[in-house]
């Protein structure tokens, strides 16, 4: 099927042809389904705030991954009681799938380097590899001339621990 060019964001059209795949192949074995939303119940705002701080302190060690980000945002959208804010919550949910897709593609793609390829320098911290098109305050591009990500030193220096002593700081 052929769609037109209106995605600009890499990795999202074939994110978006692969769920359209999916999609049909569940309209064919289920048909159309309507379910209530089974969100807003007791307790599930709870289960959102602990999925929101446990995601924020796996980030601040820099040992965060997307399904730490993926559990986070479906929790957000289980507490959700009014449709609109539900709906606004699985979109996130969905880009945070097309996100990590995208990575998982990326790595799976980077995993095959060619014969005198050198590895990519890496985090002294969380060894995640540079990536210099990520420039974002808590990104991975190297921070300066060290030896550490931006994610890592902001996690540093963002503590409210007076007296911190970490690896990037000793």
């Amino acid at each position: 099927m052929s769609y037109p060019t209106v995605f600009t964001t890499p990795g999202l059209r074939a994110f978006a042809e692969a769920v359209d795949t999916e999609r049909q192949a569940q309209l064919a074995k289920f048909g159309d389904q309507h379910h209530p939303d089974g969100t807003g119940y007791d307790g599930s705002t709870r289960h959102a705030d602990f999925w929101r701080q446990h995601c924020q302190a796996a980030f601040a060690d820099c040992e965060g991954t997307w399904g730490h980000i993926l559990l986070e945002e479906v929790f957000e959208a289980i507490a959700e009681k009014d449709p609109a804010a539900l709906r606004a919550e699985l979109v996130q949910v969905a880009a945070v799938c097309a996100a990590w897709i995208t990575d998982l593609d990326r790595r799976t793609t980077a995993a095959q380097p060619a014969v005198e390829e050198q590895p990519a320098e890496a985090c002294d911290k969380c060894r995640r590899p540079f990536n210099p098109d990520d420039t974002r305050y808590d990104g991975h591009d190297r921070y300066h001339s060290t030896p550490y990500c931006r994610r890592c030193v902001a996690a540093c220096h963002d503590t409210e621990i007076a007296d911190h002593r970490c690896v990037i700081c000793a």
